[in-house]
């Protein structure tokens, strides 16, 4: 945008913020944490050409507990949060000047949730064998605002990043939202990164969804370019007006996990243990953290993997 001076990246997955609450059952201020963090670990795998995989995890001091965020630049996420349970059924308050989700109260906001004190870990995987890892405070428990001080002061790239979470009155996310606006190297991009910042904390992203070409008054939401036009004002101007589309991709819930590593995650207990939980439980159960889905192993698996431990092989 704005003669190559500044990139943007605009994210909208609802549906797989739907189905990420769905799976864990969430409460609202964890779908509104959850969908923040999916969002937040998609754009930050645009920053570069390749592929990609990042990881996010925002250790909190709320009672959510840690969120943990698995993303990659093919638009594939997965995200949890530890107690997705915790929390009033009312969404959390918005941003001051945001405007607020359909049935929600004047109660505590996200913050009092995620936790104020924390860290933001973030480890950047291109496949090479070494991967980059940062961390930096948690900045204010908001998630978004989290990732944009994880950029700020670990990457040192001057980055404005929201993301926001529209609930319907049942609690259900009707919109999920981010974008991501950086000054490219050696550019003047850094008084509209400044003005996307500010415009992002005074809550734009969830005004937008209730706005005229939003979801609330049309039923679906606009298409990305008018989200980065109204997050710079109302009409287009000499910054917008010359959006030019680099790229697009599918955004999807999607986790990996299998009955094979699942059985690698027993075989981490070692032999003795198995023998144990042999005797005591005669079964074992492995839940995915990400997608809950349920691997069951019978005494005979145990067994099996059991000896392959004790001939020195990994099954």
């Amino acid at each position: 945008m704005a003669g190559g001076i500044a990139r943007v990246v605009v994210v909208v997955a609802t549906d797989a913020v739907r189905e990420v609450a769905d799976r864990h059952h969430a409460s609202p201020a964890a779908t509104v944490a959850l969908g923040r963090g999916a969002m937040a670990g998609l754009l930050l795998a645009t920053l570069t050409k390749d592929d990609e995989r990042v990881s996010v995890q925002i250790l909190g001091d709320g009672p959510l507990g840690a969120l943990t965020v698995d993303a990659s630049s093919s638009g594939a996420v997965r995200v949890f949060v530890r107690h997705p349970h915790a929390g009033p059924s009312a969404a959390p308050r918005p941003r001051p000047g945001a405007a607020p989700s359909p049935g929600g109260g004047d109660g505590a906001g996200l913050p009092a949730w995620v936790g104020r004190g924390g860290t933001v870990n973030v480890v950047r995987d291109l496949g090479l064998g070494q991967p980059f890892t940062g961390t930096t405070p948690l900045a204010s428990g908001e998630v978004d605002e989290d990732v944009e001080r994880y950029l700020l002061e670990s990457e040192q790239i001057d980055s404005a990043l929201g993301c926001e979470v529209v609930l319907d009155a049942g609690g259900e996310a009707r919109a999920a939202v981010g974008v991501l606006v950086q000054a490219l190297p050696n550019s003047e991009g850094v008084a509209l990164v400044e003005t996307a910042r500010q415009r992002l904390r005074a809550g734009a992203l969830a005004t937008f969804v209730h706005g005229p070409a939003g979801v609330a008054a049309t039923g679906r939401l606009a298409e990305p370019a008018d989200l980065v036009r109204a997050l710079f004002g109302e009409q287009p101007t000499d910054q917008t007006g010359d959006l030019r589309v680099l790229d697009r991709r599918p955004v999807r819930f999607h986790c990996p996990c299998s009955r094979e590593r699942a059985l690698a995650t027993l075989a981490l207990l070692g032999d003795a243990e198995l023998g144990d939980m042999i005797a005591t439980d005669g079964r074992a159960d492995v839940t995915c953290d990400f997608c809950r889905r349920e691997h069951q192993f019978s005494v005979e698996d145990l067994e099996v993997l059991r000896a392959g431990l004790q001939e020195g092989r990994p099954n």
